[in-house]
């Protein structure tokens, strides 16, 4: 596969996944969850990973609601961050609703790469950032 037929799949892939993409975002925003609570977000982001085949280990670093998703083997490892949580009083004003969603849509559409050419799509789950 050359750059340019993979460039074309990866946007078909993001189209393909934009309406399920949109609904996690607005759940997400929906039900805002503060730092080191965001039982949901963490939830329904490594749900969507998982239906889509990443690996999902839960929990990282002692965090209960950090995660780490993966997808493929070996060399290059590239990581994309996953923000989630919410500002008291304000909710997701900082958009980590936005950001979290971007990230694992990334992720997926990602995969079309680590399977043309290898290694593997790591996206990283960090939860209370405004902590």
């Amino acid at each position: 596969m050359n750059i340019e037929s993979l460039k074309e799949s990866i946007i078909k892939e993001v189209d393909a996944h934009c309406k399920e993409l949109r609904e996690l975002c607005m759940k997400i925003h929906a039900h805002p969850e503060m730092g080191f609570k965001e039982f949901q977000a963490s939830g329904w982001l490594t749900d969507f990973l998982k239906k889509y085949g990443f690996e999902v280990e839960h929990g990282i670093g002692g965090l209960e609601t950090s995660f780490r998703a993966r997808y493929g083997k070996g060399k290059p490892e590239f990581a994309l961050l996953a923000e989630y949580d919410a500002l008291p009083e304000l909710g997701h004003a900082c958009g980590h609703n936005i950001i979290s969603t971007s990230a694992v849509g990334a992720g997926v559409a990602a995969k079309l790469a680590a399977d043309a050419f290898g290694g593997t799509v790591t996206v990283i789950g960090t939860p209370a950032e405004e902590l």
